[in-house]
């Protein structure tokens, strides 16, 4: 058989490079699937951080309430918590409106915010003794667990127990300034939660440069219709307390400033000190303290009450309030002030009452 010259070597070359090519187009697809594959992948947002909290739960059966207090780790944006209760195999959820109402608008669950949820006017469920309740914290936006527990109505009970109670109802100020009637006293519980500064610089400046509440003496003799008044609003079931548990030292805190560096003597300012106290009837009286507070307080110096014959119930926290009442020998157009930055109860223990 005649064979033309050159004819088989030049298929095998071209079969060589087809073969080649077919290989480099393969790859270059496999590459541009990859490409585009990691492409996506790097795209998609990863999920959210689940913020790392500790909440201590409550359940109150005696009046169908479950407390969430935070105690610590990350604050919670409101606006991002959901929480769902499961009795005896029923869900319930409690929404961010919710919780956001419940902590009075405020857009952020922080350390020392408790969630009050009442099973009973929020869904219709009374709460007893043998019920399986579960609770579930939910980051909204993950839709990953923040926290899962079992309620019980037994109160985790701690041998050392240490609480420090801010005021968390209004600030009542029924004074005025006598050079300027429509000149009112005033005050926020936000101002009183926190202590501003503890530095000497800050210290030395004066009460507009910190957040305080005012409060403006009468003269000459207290008045007992003029004052400024802390309402607390503990709720001792939310801290594990029963009703015949009794307490330890109590302490009552109170930095302030008199915007004036003389005493009572050099026309200065009287300052008395009263609370309520719950007697064992069951109703309550406002009673002065023993202790006089200092009239002279020009650097926001903590002053230190002690309540512990007078606070040593659930009772007595339940009803616990304070009252500044106090006077001035200055004149009218002196303005003289009471500046309060914090305000604070410490309860340094606690022992159960026998079953």
């Amino acid at each position: 058989m005649l064979r033309t010259p050159g004819t088989g070597k030049g298929l095998k070359k071209e079969a060589a490079v087809s073969e080649v090519m077919g290989v480099v187009l393969l790859t270059g697809i496999v590459v541009i699937m990859l490409s585009t594959l990691g492409v996506y992948v790097f795209s998609m947002e990863g999920p959210d951080d689940v913020p790392h909290t500790n909440v201590q739960e409550i359940m109150d059966i005696s009046t169908d309430t479950i407390y969430l207090k935070n105690n610590g780790g990350e604050p919670v944006s409101t606006e991002n918590l959901r929480i769902i209760v499961n009795v005896n195999g029923k869900k319930y959820e409690y929404n961010s409106t919710q919780i956001y109402e419940n902590l009075e608008y405020s857009n952020v669950w922080k350390m020392g915010d408790t969630i009050e949820i009442n099973t009973k006017d929020t869904w219709g469920v009374n709460l007893n003794n043998n019920d399986k309740v579960e609770l579930f914290l939910v980051d909204t936006p993950s839709n990953e667990l923040i926290q899962k527990s079992t309620l019980t109505s037994e109160p985790q009970k701690n041998s050392d127990l240490n609480l420090c109670f801010i005021p968390m109802g209004d600030i009542t100020d029924t004074s005025a300034s006598g050079k300027d009637s429509s000149k009112k006293g005033y005050g926020d519980k936000k101002q009183v939660h926190f202590i501003d500064a503890d530095d000497e610089k800050l210290k030395e400046k004066t009460n507009e440069k910190r957040n305080c509440t005012t409060y403006y003496p009468p003269t000459n003799v207290i008045n007992t219709s003029i004052y400024q008044e802390f309402e607390f609003k503990i709720k001792p079931s939310a801290c594990g307390l029963r009703p015949r548990d009794t307490l330890g030292n109590a302490t009552l805190i109170i930095v302030y400033y008199t915007h004036d560096s003389s005493g009572k003597d050099s026309k200065g300012v009287a300052i008395k000190l009263k609370y309520y106290d719950t007697l064992e009837n069951g109703r309550g009286e406002w009673v002065y303290s023993d202790t006089v507070l200092p009239a002279h307080n020009t650097n926001f110096e903590p002053e230190l009450i002690n309540l512990t014959d007078r606070i040593n119930t659930p009772a007595d926290l339940a009803n616990f309030k304070v009252r500044i009442e106090a006077s001035t020998e200055a004149n009218e157009n002196a303005e003289k002030e009471i500046n309060i930055d914090y305000i604070g109860l410490q309860v340094e223990e606690a022992s159960a009452a026998n079953e």
